[in-house]
């Protein structure tokens, strides 16, 4: 009789401070390395994986930036592939090469034909949707690639004047250039396509209507 592999408890794997380069001046990369705002980014992620049963056949990350979260991912998965519009996949995948990480990494729209349809069991989200203004084509794009029962994890803050102060005190003085859509819209723009199946926020002892970010893993329906 075989063992059946049981699921483990996704971590977030900070890489040391200089394995990764920021891809532009909007990185939220060097955030992560500083005392308090490190504290709160390092924990939306955190937070998002909690909501992750691996291990997974297939994962694609979507906006892979810097290219943080793919060691995190690549320890959960059999492969993980990866699709950003700006960041150049060889410099990325040069620093993943230093820890012994393969990916496979492409640049350009995730509208392209990258990757076969049902190609994966999980495609994450961190800190992209926020910036789409039109969400549906993306979904029905993301719906395509999953396998049935593929599940589809979300991550985005709070947009609203609230939100845009927190961010201006960080540096961010533009940010209601850059965030344009919200997690409501998001839900409301799965439903018919996606099942929510769990939502969490930061704080994570505040009320939902006191959430600065959210975390959302839908099921293909």
């Amino acid at each position: 009789m075989t063992a059946t592999a049981q699921p483990t408890q996704p971590l977030f794997r900070l890489p040391p401070a200089g394995t990764f380069q920021a891809n532009g001046p909007d990185d939220p990369l060097p955030y992560y390395y500083k005392p308090l705002t490190g504290s709160i980014y390092r924990a939306r992620i955190e937070q998002a994986l909690s909501l992750l049963s691996p291990p997974y056949g297939n994962i694609l990350e979507l906006g892979y930036g810097s290219g943080i979260l793919l060691p995190s991912l690549c320890a959960m998965a059999d492969s993980v592939a990866g699709i950003d519009l700006t960041s150049d996949p060889k410099q990325v995948q040069a620093a993943l090469d230093a820890q012994g990480v393969q990916c496979h990494l492409v640049q350009g729209d995730v509208a392209d034909d990258f990757f076969k349809e049902e190609s994966f069991e999980l495609i994450v989200a961190i800190s992209i949707f926020e910036h789409i203004s039109d969400l549906q084509p993306v979904l029905k794009r993301m719906h395509a690639l999953l396998r049935p029962s593929g599940r589809l994890l979300v991550g985005m803050p709070r947009v609203d004047k609230l939100m845009a102060k927190a961010f201006s005190l960080i540096g961010f003085s533009n940010i209601n250039d850059h965030h344009v859509t919200d997690y409501k819209t998001c839900i409301k723009t799965a439903a018919g396509s996606f099942n929510l199946l769990s939502l969490s926020h930061i704080p994570a002892l505040m009320p939902l209507s006191a959430g600065l970010y959210f975390n959302m893993l839908f099921e293909k329906i």
